[in-house]
């Protein structure tokens, strides 16, 4: 079970505790939020998507947006880590960074992948809802492992949801 922690900005993988109020162990417990942080941000991760593996992206990496709710903003935007699981079902279980993204966004909000029905599921759109608002399209590249900025628009202000036709 992966959970995210929206105000410890962390994301921790444990397995699935036993009914009816069981409890289990944390195997990991990582930071979601950027190394390299400014003296006034407070960062808050907002959500986790682990798309399906396919045979373009194989490996099941965990994306999670980061919303820098402080007093200084990083003029690159908000962030989307890239996680891996590193052996799965071991004593040595663990989560591992792979890449930050920044964004160019402003309290990164929704995010959704393309339709793996339709082939698009290389692609990421995001939203930012404060400041200047607007949507972002990443592409995954390096099989998952990256990302790029593909197309970028801020006309349109506050949006939190996408649905893919």
């Amino acid at each position: 079970m992966f959970t995210l922690h929206e105000t410890a900005s962390t994301l921790s993988v444990q397995v699935v505790p036993a009914a009816p109020n069981g409890t289990s162990e944390i195997l990991s417990d990582v930071s979601t939020h950027p190394v390299e942080d400014l003296p006034g941000a407070v960062w808050a991760a907002a959500e986790i998507l682990i798309p399906k593996p396919t045979k373009r992206f194989p490996t099941p990496y965990i994306y999670v947006s980061n919303r820098n709710t402080g007093t200084e903003l990083d003029p690159r935007g908000d962030s989307v880590a890239i996680f891996e699981l590193l052996d799965k079902g071991t004593k040595n279980e663990r989560l591992q960074l792979v890449k930050q993204i920044f964004t160019g966004l402003e309290q990164i909000r929704g995010m959704e992948f393309g339709p793996v029905e339709k082939g698009l599921e290389e692609f990421l759109i995001a939203a930012g809802v404060a400041g200047s608002g607007g949507v972002v399209m990443l592409k995954r590249v390096e099989s998952g492992r990256d990302m790029e900025i593909v197309a970028r628009n801020l006309d349109i202000l506050n949006r939190s949801t996408f649905v893919w036709l």
